[in-house]
């Protein structure tokens, strides 16, 4: 048993408990004990770490991500959705090669790693993408996450083609048979699948008992489209086609009225948040306290770095507090402690995952970043520490991180991903 002591220990439980000078020991790469100091759990340790005031909390679960796009960051940063879309990302994917998509997931891996994000959820345009090679870098990471090749209806192709073409994807995934690396059925929006290939995504994802990942409310020019496409706003049109009744991850969720959120409430679907990317590409800001007070679970996300330009979920955090201060006009809205689950165990929850990851507690895996604030201006006083993790932290301050309780970033390196590439 590996135990670490002498660290102020942020759980994210449900109770949301707060150790500090705590210690948390872990075994076979659960978590056994976290709490205060125990003599009889330090006489059962066989390696003891002194974390020296640093500051735990559980690893990251960055619920919406586009890995493959990485090298894309910065390709147009003052252009509006769909023009972005359209016009630029959509036709440098074209050009994608497996090298440039392994090469810039890779990337993707260490930056989240290098921030303290051990889960994300991923969505990629399966062009010039290698699975196997995907797959090896992932498992090689030790990070948890979705890897979901996205759906688009196109004129090249036929919707039964691509149903067949994304579902052959789909099972060599499920044939890996690793827990660590799960697949979702992507359709990529309403307004880029017609209602055939939503409906065959809906049949196979039912049939393969998987959950959907999707766009969903982003802007609203998508709800003018789809109002003049169907005669209904996104989640109703969704809605009868069955989406909302079967588990799914709708990423973005920022068009919402309070009709569709009472439906939502009483819905399978999740929202993942992505207020960075949102502001930056003018869509708006999404209704998330309004969806809390609604009980459907909401979790944060990046999206891609070409709309974002990082994978830092503690930017994420803080920019997603401010949101809702300001949207409310409250500034006790989406306090602390809201805050923090949500970059933790509420994004586990979106993803079905929250009996294994997303808090510290005993019986989960040992997932957990560390901070050592020693030395950081502005990460003082220490006694505010968790105004500091919202606040004031940044993604290089982080030191450590663990997955399943292997040491995978020391002292701010990547330990498990080999880069082609010498960054400065």
């Amino acid at each position: 048993m590996k135990l670490y002591q002498h660290a102020n220990i942020v759980t994210c439980d449900q109770d949301f408990h707060v150790y500090l000078d705590g210690i948390l020991a872990v075994k076979d790469g659960k978590i056994v004990y976290v709490g205060d100091k125990n003599k009889a759990i330090l006489q059962q340790a066989d390696e003891i770490i002194d974390y020296q005031g640093a500051w735990i909390m559980p690893g990251l679960v960055n619920c919406h991500t586009h890995s493959a796009m990485t090298g894309l960051r910065g390709i147009c940063d003052d252009s509006n959705l769909h023009e972005w879309l359209n016009d630029y990302i959509w036709p440098a994917e074209a050009d994608f090669t497996p090298e440039v998509t392994t090469k810039a997931v890779k990337e993707a891996l260490t930056e989240m790693l290098q921030s303290g994000t051990t889960t994300f959820n991923d969505m990629y345009n399966p062009n010039g993408v290698d699975i196997q090679q995907i797959y090896q870098a992932v498992k090689a990471s030790k990070m948890h996450c979705y890897f979901s090749p996205t759906l688009f209806s196109s004129e090249a192709e036929s919707t039964a083609e691509t149903i067949s073409r994304t579902r052959a994807i789909i099972e060599e995934i499920l044939g890996y048979e690793n827990p660590s690396f799960k697949v979702m059925v992507a359709p990529h929006s309403p307004y880029s699948c017609n209602r055939e290939l939503l409906e065959s995504s809906l049949e196979m994802a039912k049939e393969l008992d998987l959950p959907i990942h999707i766009h969903v409310a982003e802007t609203k020019d998508e709800t003018g489209i789809i109002l003049k496409r169907y005669g209904k706003r996104p989640i109703a049109f969704l809605d009868e086609l069955g989406y909302l009744d079967h588990p799914a991850v709708f990423a973005h969720g920022v068009e919402l009225n309070s009709s569709e959120i009472e439906r939502l409430a009483h819905s399978q679907v999740a929202i993942a948040h992505n207020p960075i990317s949102n502001l930056k590409l003018a869509s708006g800001i999404a209704p998330i306290i309004q969806l809390q007070k609604a009980d459907v679970p909401v979790g944060v996300a990046t999206d891609s770095v070409a709309s974002n330009n990082n994978l830092d979920m503690f930017e994420e955090g803080c920019t997603a507090a401010l949101l809702q201060k300001m949207k409310s006009g409250d500034a006790s809205q989406f306090p602390i402690e809201t805050a923090l689950k949500a970059l933790t165990i509420e994004g586990a929850k979106v993803l079905g995952m929250e009996d294994q990851i997303g808090s510290l507690e005993v019986g989960k895996q040992a997932d957990f970043l560390v901070i050592q604030p020693n030395g950081k201006i502005h990460l003082q006083p220490q006694e505010n520490m968790l105004s500091h993790l919202v606040y004031a932290a940044k993604s290089s301050d982080v030191k450590d991180v663990y997955i399943a309780g292997e040491q995978v970033v020391r002292d701010g390196q990547v330990l498990t991903v080999e880069l082609e590439t010498e960054f400065l």
